[in-house]
């Protein structure tokens, strides 16, 4: 019996650890103000929000191969903040944490990612689903959410891009 006890005062706690990080993602996906299915306008810009099985809508890549932007990650990982994330000749050269505990560090691989490589996980059939956020007008997503693996927990990710500047330095 205190074995018992003792095993469920230990594995509490991280349940409910777990669970909570999960909600987050999904917290964070469902602040999107489109409906509709992607579609390309006129100028290739794809608007709207879509939500299903990865790989069954096919998002187009970021046009400008130099830019900065801010990348934030919602995961069960460590929390890094708001990352500045620069990208020259279409690769990252520096990804910085700008806040949160890690401000003024180099941010980890997990967030050392060009939109372009996010895009493509939203397009990749291997993950169970993606809901991704692209406002009309603008040439990338707003946000991607990712459920990596069906039934899973805390494969969950959420990946919201903002503040992206076109050109070099």
């Amino acid at each position: 019996m205190r074995s018992t006890a003792a095993l469920a005062a230990l594995l509490v706690p991280v349940l409910l650890t777990g669970a909570a990080c999960s909600k987050e993602s999904d917290r964070a996906a469902d602040r999107t103000t489109a409906s509709a299915s992607p579609s390309a306008d006129a100028t290739g810009t794809t608007t709207g929000t879509t939500t299903g099985p990865a790989g069954t809508a096919s998002f187009p890549t970021y046009g400008p191969q130099d830019y900065s932007y801010h990348l934030e990650v919602l995961c069960y990982c460590p929390q890094v903040g708001t990352v500045e994330v620069v990208v020259r000749d279409g690769e990252v050269t520096e990804a910085t944490s700008l806040d949160g505990p890690t401000a003024g560090r180099a941010a980890p691989d997990f967030a050392r990612l060009t939109i372009d490589e996010i895009i493509a996980m939203a397009n990749d059939p291997q993950v169970a689903k993606a809901k991704v956020d692209w406002p009309d007008g603008q040439d990338h997503p707003s946000s991607v959410m990712l459920d990596r693996i069906a039934q899973a927990v805390d494969d969950e990710v959420t990946y919201t891009i903002k503040d992206v500047v076109v050109g070099t330095d």
